[in-house]
């Protein structure tokens, strides 16, 4: 559909409808547990769908200048996705090959991933972010 309500309104209507008509009538445990864990999915599509196309354009980029292939980023979404799928590939083979053994290269690579993994984590499980933010995990205590 191209009109409104949009993939990501219908998503979040049948997200709403499960965590607040649906979960609190629910009294078996179990039948419980498999409606929250597809409130869930709905509430990662539902990210997904606002954010896939920005969150896919800075990792083409950031994939891009650890490669030294920067490029034109590609205007379909569909092009897109094969090209940062193709990117990662070609940066496994590299991290193989040993590519960013050196310390420089290493870090601005431990740079990148690290935030390639947070905007990940911003569609896969946000409050895990902003947990792993506030304890401060992952910085260095360097003297």
């Amino acid at each position: 559909m191209h009109d409104r309500p949009t993939a990501a309104e219908l998503v979040a209507a049948a997200r709403m409808y499960l965590e607040a008509e649906l979960i609190p009538a629910l009294t078996d445990a179990r039948l419980r547990f498999q409606t929250l864990v597809a409130a869930n999915v709905l509430s990662i599509v539902e990210r997904e769908l606002l954010s896939e196309e920005d969150h896919l354009t800075e990792e083409y980029q950031a994939l891009g200048e650890l490669l030294g292939q920067p490029g034109p980023v590609p205007e379909r979404l569909s092009a897109l996705r094969r090209g940062v799928r193709a990117a990662n590939a070609e940066l496994c083979r590299r991290i193989r090959r040993g590519d960013f053994d050196d310390r420089a290269r290493f870090q601005a690579l431990s740079t990148q991933l690290a935030q390639m993994v947070a905007r990940k984590l911003q569609i896969a499980n946000p409050r895990y972010l902003a947990g792993f933010a506030q304890t401060g995990a992952g910085r260095s205590s360097s003297p």
